[in-house]
């Protein structure tokens, strides 16, 4: 028995060593396949191999680390400018839509979705937000195909299906809001994407960047119906009131005794609050109101009338100093403001009512399962000299979703976002998690308010973060309880 054993350990210590030879074998021959492949494919196609090498490494950052994964898509769709994206697309050109940066992160983002929803233990609400979620992205697909299939410009369809794809965030978010941990860092990286992007427009404005070509970075030349506007800050304005209301409702009830995260919190609005200002659109100045009353309105009541008062104070604070460093820019934000009065000549209400009118005649053709993505309509002003071209958008954000997508699939988004404002609190929801709730749902009734004459859901900048504010507002945090010993 004793020399069997030996023997048998013998064999198997032959064995081993040669086993691990031929799997090391194998594996060598694998890795000279794959980088003799990569390197004639590179000769011939270097663009490409690159591409599928970042791919393969967003894909594997987003399984190993979906946090980073997730803030660093939002920030690159609320920050970054569209044409530097899409300079280092991937096969696009001028009749077709290219691969960008951003979507290899929200592709991969989903993908780690699928498998982690499934076994997450989602309540009534969220399961119903999240099959209703599914539903509406894949009407978004077929009414990619329906563009397609009506011979629209590929770069068009493919340009608002990316954009409105962007709402699959709420799916990435959901599993990451479930657990603690991956929680506070998610919000933590968010309050740093909501300082760089306070931080990415003042470099705009001080910088006096030119206007984009897609019209989402820079300072636009001028101010309508004021006397010495020199400009309007651009990019990133969708993003602007968001992060000032979310960024208030943590500050002033969250609770939050870090020095380090309050102060990047305060910075965080400053910079916001002031690049919103600059952009001289009083519809992101009442987006911005909107969503700070809300906050205020679901405060404690102990807590209302104090925080009511705290930013009255901050409030002429900041005017005084603004009519000392920059007279004139309050003088035109004055100007801006009090037009509001005058909306009945005002020719920019004109052209977007005479613009919701054609959008109209094109919902009434196809009001079930809408015209398609890159459809197009075809208008002038002839009281401002403007002759008629091909339009894609229409600044009311409500009708371009009817228009391209049809009634229902526009009304099952709206429907979605809107019982987000009636989420309710839990009876053992932590207090951070209630905070953070509001400020979402603050942020959602100013957008709503601002895609009356804004077409936030056209926009690559700000409509994962419509999917992100959703899921927050719809994921309370709970105790953790203490694990049962098996």
């Amino acid at each position: 028995m004793n020399i069997t054993r030996v023997e048998l350990s013998g064999e198997l210590r032959l064995r081993r060593p040669f086993s691990h030879v031929l799997r090391l074998s194998f594996l060598a021959l694998l890795a000279a396949a794959v980088a003799a492949a990569a390197g004639t494919a590179a000769a011939a196609q270097p663009k490409l191999v690159l591409g599928a090498a970042v791919s393969v490494a967003v894909l594997v950052l987003a399984f190993r680390a979906p946090v980073a994964n997730l803030a660093l898509f939002v920030f690159l769709t609320a920050a970054v400018p569209f044409g530097i994206l899409n300079r280092f697309s991937v096969g696009g050109g001028v009749d077709s839509p290219g691969l960008l940066f951003s979507d290899l992160f929200l592709l991969a983002g989903l993908a780690w979705a699928a498998l982690a929803l499934p076994s997450q233990p989602l309540d009534r609400r969220r399961y119903l937000s999240a099959l209703a979620m599914l539903i509406f992205l894949a009407v978004v697909v077929l009414e990619v195909l329906h563009g397609l299939r009506s011979g629209y410009g590929r770069s068009i369809v493919g340009q608002e299906g990316r954009v409105l794809l962007g709402l699959g965030t709420f799916l990435i978010a959901l599993p990451l809001l479930a657990h603690p941990r991956s929680r506070s860092r998610l919000l933590g990286a968010l309050t740093l994407v909501a300082l760089a992007l306070g931080i990415w427009g003042m470099l705009q404005w001080l910088g006096h960047f030119s206007f984009g070509a897609a019209g989402d970075v820079g300072v636009r030349s001028g101010v309508r119906l004021t006397s010495g506007g020199s400009g309007q800050l651009q990019g990133g304005e969708f993003g602007f009131p968001v992060a000032i209301v979310v960024c208030f409702a943590a500050l002033a009830l969250g609770e939050i005794r870090s020095w380090l995260w309050r102060g990047l919190l305060l910075a965080a609005i400053a910079l916001n609050t002031a690049s919103c200002l600059v952009t001289f659109e009083r519809s992101f100045w009442l987006d911005t109101l909107a969503g700070l009353l809300f906050v205020l309105l679901f405060a404690a009541e102990r807590r209302r009338l104090k925080l009511l008062v705290t930013l009255l104070a901050v409030g002429v604070f900041a005017l005084a100093a603004l009519a000392v460093v920059a007279p004139t820019t309050l003088t035109t934000a004055q100007e801006r403001l009090v037009s509001l009065s005058s909306y009945s000549s005002d020719t920019s209400v004109r052209y977007r009512v005479v613009e919701s009118h054609f959008v109209y005649q094109r919902i009434r053709a196809q009001p079930l399962i809408g015209s398609g993505l890159g459809a197009s309509i075809f208008w002038g002003q002839p009281w401002a000299q403007v002759p008629p071209k091909t339009r894609h958008y229409s600044h009311n954000g409500y009708l371009w979703l009817a228009w391209k997508l049809g009634l229902p699939a526009a009304a099952l988004l709206i429907a979605l976002l809107v019982s987000a404002l009636f989420s309710r609190s839990a009876a053992a929801e932590e207090q951070l998690s209630r905070v953070v709730r509001r400020g979402a749902q603050g942020a959602i009734v100013g957008l709503l308010v601002a895609t009356i004459a804004f077409p936030s859901f056209s926009q690559l900048s700000i409509v994962p973060v419509i999917g992100l504010l959703l899921a927050l507002a719809l994921s309370p945090q709970l105790p953790s309880r203490p694990r049962a010993s098996r």
